[in-house]
């Protein structure tokens, strides 16, 4: 259980490094469309505060984030398929977005602690 809220909260604080950059780059580089711009670095800013709600309330033992999480990581996993494809193929991002991804979903899927953990009346 430590284990997921562990690696969900370090993939939720790279995507509000991410989140810094896109509005960083968005307020100090020329674009060429300003309103796509601001609506990606929205869309970013939403996806941040969801995943660290999600991973709050999974810590807290709600049971609805369980869902939540799974969609999240399979969402991360395509990214790192994609990040392995291409003319320049970065199979060391793909690695290092897909392996604890992986095992986030299948310790959500397959643990009994979680599942108690997620169950008060387990």
């Amino acid at each position: 259980m430590y284990t997921i809220v562990a690696i969900t909260a370090l993939q939720t604080l790279g995507l509000w490094g991410v989140v810094a950059l896109f509005v960083y780059d968005t307020a100090t580089q020329p674009s060429n469309s300003l309103g796509g711009a601001i609506f990606l670095d929205s869309l970013i800013v939403l996806s941040a505060a969801a995943m660290t709600a999600a991973t709050v309330m999974f810590a807290r033992g709600r049971s609805l984030t369980r869902s939540a999480i799974i969609v999240w990581q399979m969402t991360v996993i395509g990214i790192g398929i994609a990040s392995a494809q291409g003319v320049e193929p970065r199979w060391d991002f793909a690695a290092l977005l897909i392996v604890p991804a992986a095992a986030v979903t299948v310790l959500l899927l397959f643990s009994r602690e979680v599942s108690r953990h997620l169950d008060p009346d387990a």
